[in-house]
């Protein structure tokens, strides 16, 4: 039982006949509701920017005064409590790993350290990302604290400087390739070195331009600390007096030349030219990273010779021999610019080939596009995403051509959370929270673009996360834990109106948001809003309900909760009462009013799919019994157990089987045709699931462009003249409203053969069951076709294109009518009525669809005209056993009720036999997985 102090009941769970909607938009509302908000799409970044305009370097003491050499952390340690000062710190190169720094700070409780990854010029702590250390520093220094309440006040400055970063040259020039993080670059260009990459490569600042990039290993040459980087230059004789410069010209002859310091001004250079017995110098000044001579500005002294060999550098001459560096008085630089100019070819070659070899990184465990929502723009933007295993990162980059990340997770410090459709009003999303200590954390929203790809990310990454393999999993046993909580927001009661105007709700697993509801209107909204949350991470140990005011033109603001302990609920029980509010922002002392909320906690076992055999079996079965009884008692399950069977028998490559069976079932049960299919059943939650899950390509053919066209526009469409200022924008609108509808309607009847093949089976199968029923009716299989393609797929998409993944960007009010009078235009043709005196203003749209009515007919006729079964166009991967045991947890909420119908019912027998024994086994696996633990 609940504890006192919870004020929960027990209720019968056949007490509500609401629809449950699974893993959707769990919108009750009617599709062609009036009610339209064009809000913008919810940006759960709210309350947590920073204002990344500010400089942060500027903030930060110098690097002298901070910066280490590298260093273990006993003497980070003992060098901060020799300080004394609590919020001391200093930051030291990582004495176990290459490219790691770490940040020392002694706070209230004692000195921690953080862990901050060099890369790519780029360095990282805790989920942020920073240009240089110095940002780091001045940000959690001025801008953020790094502990609660706490920031950087007081560095230890180290005993030595820190060593300035290594310095290189390039021996030959090299082009870049297009779209690529490669550097061009000239010959004697200088380069910072901030990370070797491997495979030959190296990720540089090239300092002429500032630019950063990959430079391959075998071009450059490292500069010793007091080198000339003009050193490789055979030419080039750095110190050398200017008599000898004059001795080697004269032996060298007339139009001879080399370049040397200047004499005069340290830092500059001089050229000297031999000519009919005269030497001619020419000044060669230093400006910043370029060389200016005569008032011409130049790159390199190379891009000085190349110009004078071939102008005149005085009338009638140029540039003639060089002078070159004997084997004795050239560096060891300029010796290997020799070596490599003799086999530059070669080196180009190992080039290539290296960049080769560099894209088959064997830690890569998974690579693929997938779309992240940016915290700066509130935009989903596409990336290149890779997944290192070996380093347990996930990196992400502009495109895949790329080699600097845009940025990274580290997944070694990471939690995976499912987001719910309803949070972003869009499907197969997820997030993962870094949180490298409880008062860091970092959000990142990926979407995939499709369920599969989804789930193939998932399976990827979940390993690699924080304590991802739930309590109690073994790995001998080959048995998992899951958990899944059953949310129902019913209602609301007393809300402060002056308070909360527009109120609306997010429900948060240990205050990481997952779902969210409509707006609503209070003080007693009505919601009853239905929330499936799967797979919930083993940290989560408790759940909230925040009430939110949604802000027209402010943020939207956080107002009261209620929050719930998962260890209060008892396992697979459902509950609902009222709970009362606590207010979050000021008055507290406020009545806040209370919520009604549904409740289910399951905490399941997953065995191995072998111990499920049995149960597929009956599942299985021709007659359908075992699924027919369960839909006779899964009213309010009806999602889960649709989405479950659906996933086991595509397993098996049977789905069209199952839908083919159901379909014929319900068929023949029903009397009317007028109320075929309108009501929810098992039949069409299957149809929905499975249309959502396939149709995604044959969606995009079929509307992107004409949805596009709307959402640009800023015409109305409205004819409701209860909506109109003055009646004369009526003919406008019409007019606008029926091209629109030409362009619809054009595209989708021309988007027939990227239906996927399997449906237009099922829609041919759905054809034929009506006519052999009700063959004097002439319209019932254009109809009955038209309810599932546009009742429950083209016209659900139209209205809601964010959730269908067709656009990203989300409808203004205007747009947002528009797509509700194209959608319900549309229904009505697919159905061949025209509209009437319900709705008069509409009759505008009448010849629209006379005109249209026969090319609706061929449309969905020609879409169903598949006589043959086709093979699956998917291969199943992995197993059904987290679908099976969902069914048997099903089996067992209602074993009581099957167990009445089966005396006389040898299947349902045998189901009840099938389901006891797992419980059993379900058992056994606990106990080992417990034995295991302990």
């Amino acid at each position: 039982m609940m504890s006192d102090n919870f004020h929960g009941r027990l209720i019968d769970r056949h007490s509500s006949q609401n629809n449950h909607r699974y893993c959707g938009n769990h919108r009750p509302k009617s599709y062609f509701s009036d009610d339209v908000t064009g809000e913008e799409e919810f940006d759960p970044f709210e309350g947590d920017e920073v204002d990344e305009r500010a400089d942060m370097a500027s903030f930060a003491p110098p690097e002298s005064k901070w910066l280490h050499r590298q260093m273990n952390r006993t003497t980070a340690e003992q060098l901060l409590q020799g300080n004394g000062k609590v919020g001391s710190y200093l930051v030291r190169e990582s004495d176990r790993k290459k490219g790691l720094f770490v940040l020392s700070y002694l706070g209230e409780s004692g000195i921690n350290h953080f862990q901050i990854k060099s890369l790519f010029g780029a360095y990282y702590i805790g989920g942020r990302q920073f240009s240089s250390l110095r940002h780091l520093i001045g940000f959690y220094t001025s801008f953020c604290d790094l502990l609660k309440k706490e920031r950087l006040l007081h560095p230890v400055p180290p005993k030595e400087p820190f060593r300035e970063r290594k310095r290189v040259v390039a021996v030959l020039p090299y082009s870049q390739l297009p779209e690529t993080d490669e550097l061009s670059f000239s010959r004697g260009d200088i380069f910072t070195v901030h990370n070797d990459l491997g495979d030959g490569w190296l990720w540089c600042t090239l300092e002429r331009t500032q630019e950063s990039g990959l430079v391959f290993k075998e071009l450059v040459e490292e500069l010793e600390d007091n080198s000339d980087p003009n050193d490789i230059y055979p030419w080039f004789h750095g110190a050398i007096s200017k008599d000898e410069a004059v001795d080697k010209l004269r032996k060298m002859g007339s139009g001879s030349f080399l370049i040397k310091n200047s004499d005069n001004s340290p830092g500059h250079y001089s050229l000297f030219f031999y000519m009919s017995n005269t030497i001619h110098r020419f000044r060669i000044e230093k400006r910043g990273s370029r060389y200016i001579m005569g008032n011409r500005m130049f790159e390199t002294l190379e891009d000085i010779v190349m110009m004078y060999r071939n102008e005149q550098i005085i009338a009638g001459y140029r540039l003639g021999t060089p002078v070159l560096k004997s084997p004795l008085e050239a560096s060891v630089a300029a010796r290997r610019s020799q070596e490599i100019g003799n086999k530059s070819e070669d080196v180009y070659v190992t080039l290539r080939e290296s960049r080769e070899m560099s894209k088959k990184n064997k830690s890569v465990r998974m690579r693929g596009f997938l779309c992240k929502k940016s915290a700066k723009s509130k935009k989903w933007k596409n990336y290149f995403f890779v997944l290192d295993s070996k380093e347990q990162h996930l990196y992400y980059y502009e495109n895949d051509r790329r080699t600097r990340p845009k940025g990274l997770v580290d997944l070694n410090y990471s939690f995976l959370y499912l987001v719910h459709d309803s949070l972003f009003e869009r499907p197969n999303c997820f997030q993962l929270v870094e949180r490298p200590l409880p008062c860091m954390s970092t959000v990142y929203y990926l979407c995939a673009p499709s369920y599969e790809i989804l789930q193939e990310w998932i399976q990827a990454i979940r390993p690699f996360c924080v304590q991802q393999l739930m309590k109690g999993q073994s790995l001998s046993s080959n048995a998992t834990e899951v958990r899944t909580l059953f949310v129902t927001l019913l209602e609301a009661h007393r809300l402060p109106i002056k308070l909360v105007p527009h109120p609306f709700c997010i429900i948060s697993l240990n205050q990481v948001k997952v779902c969210r509801t409509q707006v609503k209107c209070p003080p007693d909204p009505i919601w009853e809003e239905d929330f499936v949350l799967e797979d919930m991470p083993c940290d989560v140990n408790s759940f909230s309900i925040t009430l939110y005011t949604k802000g027209k033109r402010s943020k939207d603001t956080e107002v009261a909760e209620m929050v719930i302990e998962l260890n209060k609920l008892n396992n697979g029980i459902e509950i609902e009462d009222w709970f009362p509010l606590t207010g979050i922002c000021p008055p507290m002392n406020n009545e806040w009013g209370s919520l009604r909320v549904r409740i289910r906690y399951v905490h399941e076992l997953i065995m191995p799919s072998h111990e499920y055999d049995a149960l597929k079996e009956l599942l299985m079965a021709e007659d359908l019994e075992v699924i027919s009884v369960l839909e006779e008692f899964c009213h309010r399950d009806r999602a889960p157990l649709a989405n479950a069977l659906l996933r086991v028998f595509k397993h098996e490559s049977k789905e069209a089987i199952l839908l083919k069976s159901m379909i014929e079932r319900e068929i023949k049960r029903e009397n009317e045709t007028s109320t075929l299919f309108r009501m929810n059943s098992l039949t069409t939650t299957l149809m929905d699931q499975y249309m959502r899950t396939t149709c995604h390509t044959f969606l995009m053919k079929a509307l992107k462009d004409s949805l596009q066209r709307v959402l640009e526009t800023r015409q109305s469409c409205e004819l409701n003249p209860s909506r109109l200022d003055s009646l004369q924008e009526a003919c406008a609108n019409a007019e606008h409203l029926l091209s629109l509808l030409d362009d619809v309607v054009e595209k989708i009847f021309r988007s027939v053969e990227h239906c996927p093949a399997t449906l237009r089976y099922i829609c041919g199968c759905l054809q034929r069951a009506v006519s052999a029923k009700w063959p004097n009716d002439h319209y019932v299989k254009t109809r009955v076709v038209g309810s599932f393609i546009f009742l429950r797929l083209i016209c659900p998409a139209i209205l809601n294109p964010r959730v269908f993944n067709i656009i990203n960007e989300t409808p203004s009010e205007i747009a947002a009518r528009s797509l509700i009078l194209i959608a319900k235009s549309l229904q009505n043709l697919a159905n061949l009525v025209e509209f009437g005196v319900k709705e008069p203003w509409m009759e505008v749209v009448n010849p629209f669809i006379l005109k249209n009515k026969a090319r609706m007919i061929k449309f969905l006729n020609d879409l169903s005209n598949v006589y043959e079964c086709p093979d699956p166009e998917d291969i199943p991967r992995g197993d059904a056993s987290r679908e099976l045991a969902t069914v048997h947890s099903l089996c067992e909420l209602y074993k009581d009720e099957i167990f009445n119908l089966s005396h006389n019912r040898t299947t349902l027998r045998k189901l009840v036999a099938v389901s006891d024994m797992l419980t059993k086994h379900k058992l056994h696996y606990s106990e080992a997985c417990q034995t295991t633990l302990s």
